[in-house]
């Protein structure tokens, strides 16, 4: 037994359909040193460095050998880390970045590079979509060459019908969408999927019952996971993937035992974000990836800032890719009180947990004792003082943050924000704020 991922793979690339693991790292390696010399030739960041190693780069241990690239290069992009003329990117990313410059990361990509994607999502999708499906897609699909325009052009590959939700559309909107246009799946961010969903069981209209459903572009964590499913009905496939990965990086099966790497195209590693050593098989620490392949832009061994750890073990579905698991966050999200740290996940975890919420924001205020001011989108269907209580009694009941609130050492400040989906730009966050200083008199 096979995934179409391991057999797509051993297509593409000339290996036999059972290949195993020591045939699939050769490959990568070989396709690895056909990378580094194209970014060392033609790539003005790659070529430039003086850090480079001596000798082959021909397996895991000299891997770790080569130095790290970072969001902060690209924001720089001095000097530029594109590897081909400006005529061959065919599409180029500008992301906001929340550093104190306020300048943006531009990621560029050619046209086989973009056909690479598409072939991922297109095989990617075939783990758990049929030609008859109609695939509800919440994705922004405005553009070309964008997140949501390729996932729809990969179900066309299939056979599937997509479905392009407007960019603007409202958690109600989206559920009536999902109603009038018959959807059997929809692919999303995880709270946007959530809101209508949970929408949907309140707003009187017929039940919705969906096959599946694919989350991606923020954390899911099992509460928000079990909102969908009792919403819904559907099984609840996560993808992980940036801008940087070219989207697409890794896509959980029907096994929901981990996300199958797209190892075709990605080397993954994971290492200890203070050391930068690369970490045992199993253990958690900060996602690196180094693109294969990649024509306009190739990336070695990018730090994401992204939480998890990698499993080799085969996965119950056949396939022997390696697997992404603990994927609950960026390393740089958590705050921490008398040594007790937490973050957006565990927030997540409590907060979704509470039937009717369909969003929310947060803030952490430093103070004596800190803040965590929340503020919560829910169905309207709860009143205020009901949704402000049932929060309230969610997170004392949270065997970390509750101890906390209960002793003082941490004040919460409920409230409620209007809609059901809060207005935010860029990804969800815990933002970290100063006390307001006292007023001069």
């Amino acid at each position: 037994m096979t995934t179409p991922l391991d057999d797509r793979l051993a297509v593409l690339h000339g290996l036999p359909l059972d290949f195993d693991r020591a045939a699939l790292e050769a490959l990568q390696f070989v396709r690895l040193a056909e990378t580094i010399a194209h970014a060392r030739a033609r790539s003005p960041f790659y070529r430039d460095r003086t850090d480079w190693p001596e000798g082959p780069i021909d397996g895991r241990a000299a891997l770790a050998r080569l130095p790290f690239t970072t969001p902060d290069d690209l924001v720089r992009a001095d000097p530029p880390l594109a590897a081909v003329s400006a005529g061959e990117i065919e599409r180029i990313v500008t992301q906001p970045t929340s550093g104190t410059t306020g300048a943006p990361k531009r990621v560029g990509f050619s046209a086989e590079d973009r056909e690479a994607t598409l072939d991922f999502f297109h095989h990617g999708m075939t783990l758990f979509t049929g030609p008859e499906d109609r695939v509800a897609i919440a994705f922004p699909a405005d553009r070309p060459g964008g997140v949501g325009d390729g996932l729809a052009a990969a179900l066309r590959r299939l056979g599937a019908t997509p479905l392009i939700m407007p960019s603007d559309a409202t958690p109600e909107e989206f559920a009536d969408f999902l109603r009038r246009e018959r959807a059997t799946m929809a692919a999303g961010p995880p709270v946007r999927l959530l809101a209508a969903a949970r929408v949907s069981r309140f707003d009187g209209g017929a039940p919705i019952r969906l096959r599946a459903v694919l989350v991606s572009s923020d954390h899911a964590s099992g509460a928000l996971r079990r909102g969908l499913e009792r919403a819904w009905g559907a099984a609840v496939h996560d993808h992980w993937g940036m801008t940087e990965t070219g989207y697409g990086g890794a896509v959980e099966c029907g096994a929901h035992a981990g996300l199958h790497v797209r190892e075709a195209d990605l080397l993954v590693e994971v290492i200890d974000p203070a050391t930068g050593a690369v970490c045992p098989m199993g253990e958690p620490g900060e996602v690196v990836v180094t693109t294969l392949g990649r024509r306009a832009m190739p990336l070695l061994r990018y730090r994401t800032g992204d939480r998890g750890r990698l499993i080799d073990a085969p996965c119950a579905c056949g396939s022997r890719l390696l697997r992404l698991v603990g994927l609950d966050g960026r390393l740089d999200g958590d705050v921490a009180i008398d040594g007790r740290r937490f973050g957006m996940p565990r927030l997540d975890e409590i907060l979704f947990g509470v039937d009717g919420v369909c969003d929310f924001e947060v803030r952490f205020v430093d103070g004596a004792p800190p803040t965590l001011a929340v503020s919560v989108a829910a169905v309207s269907a709860w009143p205020d003082t009901a949704l402000v209580a049932a929060v309230e009694a969610a997170v004392a009941s949270d065997g970390l943050v509750g101890p906390l609130v209960a002793t003082g050492r941490l004040r919460l400040a409920v409230g409620r924000s209007e809609g059901t989906i809060v207005a935010r730009r860029g990804k969800r966050r815990l933002v970290r704020e100063e006390a307001p200083c006292a007023a001069f008199t």
